[in-house]
């Protein structure tokens, strides 16, 4: 399954921010079996530590309220089946990146 887009152009613009050191919120989704492994989490809180001007990371559970826009359109919800995370693994995600010293809520 394809979802998402390209993430260079979004890492690009983070750094140009980063640059003057205008201040940015992360908001990262956790989607269990798609953004929830252990080294893609990782790497999102080291590239947003790495920015120095990150003063909050959002981590937003998975939800499936908006499922029914897709059927408007027509279109598949593809992610139908995934699970919503635990609040076991959303506390996990929050303290990796609490751990790079980012305000994790």
């Amino acid at each position: 399954m394809q979802l998402g887009r390209q993430l260079e152009p979004t890492l690009a613009f983070a750094r140009r921010l980063a640059g003057p050191g205008k201040e940015i919120w992360v908001r990262f989704v956790l989607v269990p079996g798609l953004t929830d492994a252990t080294e893609n989490v990782a790497g999102v809180a080291s590239f947003a530590a790495s920015l120095g001007n990150v003063t909050r990371v959002d981590v937003l559970p998975f939800h499936k309220l908006g499922a029914a826009k897709w059927e408007e359109p027509g279109k598949e919800f593809t992610l139908a089946e995934t699970p919503v995370p635990t609040a076991a693994q959303v506390a996990k995600a929050r303290s990796v990146f609490t751990a790079r010293g980012l305000k994790a809520v």
